[in-house]
Formats: structure tokens, C-alpha cells, sequence
């Protein structure tokens, strides 16, 4: 899972709430310092562990690795979300790579590492990859961008959780450019 998309939800829900995280390492999150009616911002001390997914140290929100070597006792699962991690292609939240404005406050990753990670949470198929892949694929549904042709519509949805387009309609006439696809679900 990615870095920062866990975190960045628990973030969301937490500035909804006026609640200021801070980490067991002492590092602060900013929430926009959010009051409640009384004038003081809410605090909570959130474990940097809270995040990662049990038997594993790279799925999640960051990793509690000791090095890249490390992993939890999930191992083949671990490999999955390390190599996600380190995705070379991203684009943060808010941020516009390609042409391409990221309207999310998490970051969204090339669809090729998406991908990658789909197929070997499959291929390890355990439990533990098998949650992974509903949380991130399923739960999140989160969108990848990649270069394409032009979407010019969709012939095939499905609806649950969420609507994503399943199969894409392309304008093969025009010039591949960047844009987002829906990742399918787990």
C-alpha cells in the first residue's frame, strides 16, 4: 500500500474532527491547527506501527523497516507493498506531474506499479495479501494514471463499492497523452 494514502485518509478524518496527530517519534502533523468550540485543538498520540498492517513492515503507511532488507513475518506479502513503496513514478497529492493535476489530498502512482502490485498480492494469495489487496484495491479505489489514448467513454462498469470503469473506450485518432483510470478492484 502506498506511503502515503493511509495516512493521508487518517489525516482527512482526523482534520474533520479537529484533531491534531502526533506521532510516537514526536513528529507533529499539521492539521490547520482546527479548533473546537472551547478555543483548544484536540490532540491524539497515534503509534507509528497504528498504520502497517499486522506481519508486515512496508504495508501501509510508511514502513517500520530497519532497512530494505526487512521484512515482517508476512513476507511475501511485505515484498508486494515494498515494491509499491518505491514506485519511481508518483504524483502527490496536490501536485501536477504530466500535464496531469492530482485533485487528491494522497498520492496516486503510475498505473504500471499499481498494476505490479495487484498481480503479486494475487500471486501470493494468503490471507494477509488477499486484505491488502481488498483494502487498497477495493476499500481505497483510488485512481493511476498512465499514457493512453484519449478515454472517449467506457463499455463496461461495475458499481460496487463504488462505480469504476472497467473496460475503457479510446479515441485511437488522437495522440496518446496522460490521464486517470480507475484500478480495479481486488
Amino acid at each position: 500500500m502506498g506511503p502515503i494514502i493511509i495516512v493521508d485518509l487518517l489525516m482527512l478524518v482526523a482534520c474533520c474532527q479537529g484533531v491534531k496527530i502526533i506521532w510516537d517519534n514526536d513528529i507533529e502533523v499539521d492539521l490547520n491547527e482546527i479548533d473546537d468550540d472551547s478555543g483548544r485543538s484536540g490532540e491524539r498520540r497515534v503509534p507509528n506501527w497504528f498504520f502497517i498492517f499486522p506481519g508486515t513492515k512496508w504495508c501501509g503507511a510508511g514502513n517500520i523497516a530497519e532497512n530494505d532488507a526487512d521484512l515482517g513475518t508476512e513476507r511475501d506479502t511485505d515484498k508486494c507493498c515494498r515494491t509499491h513503496d518505491m514506485c519511481p513514478d508518483i504524483i502527490e497529492g496536490h501536485a501536477t506531474k504530466y500535464g496531469l493535476e492530482n485533485p487528491s489530498f494522497y498520492t496516486r502512482l503510475i498505473c504500471d506499479c499499481d498494476e505490479d502490485f495487484y498481480r503479486c498480492l494475487k500471486s501470493v494469495n494468503t490471507k494477509t495479501s488477499t486484505q491488502v489487496g481488498h483494502i487498497y484495491f477495493t476499500g481505497l479505489g483510488t485512481q493511476c494514471y498512465k499514457q493512453e489514448y484519449p478515454i472517449a467513454g467506457c463499455n463496461k462498469y461495475t458499481t460496487f463499492p463504488r462505480r469504476k470503469c472497467l473496460e475503457y473506450i479510446y479515441n485511437k485518432g488522437m495522440p496518446k497523452k496522460y490521464q486517470w483510470f480507475d484500478i480495479r478492484n481486488f
